[in-house]
């Protein structure tokens, strides 16, 4: 069972760090080029998500806090129904990774195919993680943006 536990964790953490990567990117490449918060928003990434308006706070802490609930329901056994020494039990049924989201349909039939790809998706996970620490590691170095080490 820690085995199952172990694996839901690196698939989640590896998903944030893939977010992560392409928000450090995407944030750096359209500075002060896009409508959204007025083209105001400027600089390395790390002092990016200080600038905006502290009620995208509000919605980016309600919109994840919703996706953990779901997240929670989905994968974990009702802490009612726990033994004491056995916090966090994931359900028996649940697979690792899978909340059942899979709007364009890459989800394999599978269960040989689906184990393949969520390790494809471990190894870019891991990757992702190393990334954005590197990147987090770069600019707090020398305060400058991940973009424009790329162009210098």
């Amino acid at each position: 069972m820690t085995l199952k536990r172990y694996r839901e964790a690196e698939l989640t953490h590896g998903r944030v760090s893939m977010l992560a990567v392409v928000g450090f990117l995407v944030g750096e490449a359209v500075e002060s080029k896009t409508v959204l918060f007025n083209g105001e928003i400027s600089g390395p990434a790390i002092s990016q998500l200080a600038q905006v308006n502290p009620l995208l706070w509000v919605a980016l802490g309600a919109g994840i806090a919703k996706a953990e609930s779901i997240r929670a329901e989905i994968g974990w056994v009702e802490p009612k129904d726990v033994p004491f020494d056995k916090p966090g039990q994931l359900r028996d049924a649940y697979i690792p990774g899978d909340l059942g989201f899979d709007p364009l349909g890459l989800k394999p039939e599978s269960k040989e195919e689906f184990f393949g790809m969520q390790n494809k998706e471990l190894q870019n996970g891991r990757l992702a993680m190393l990334a954005a620490a590197g990147f987090l590691a770069q600019e707090l170095v020398d305060g400058k943006g991940i973009i424009e080490h790329f162009s210098s």
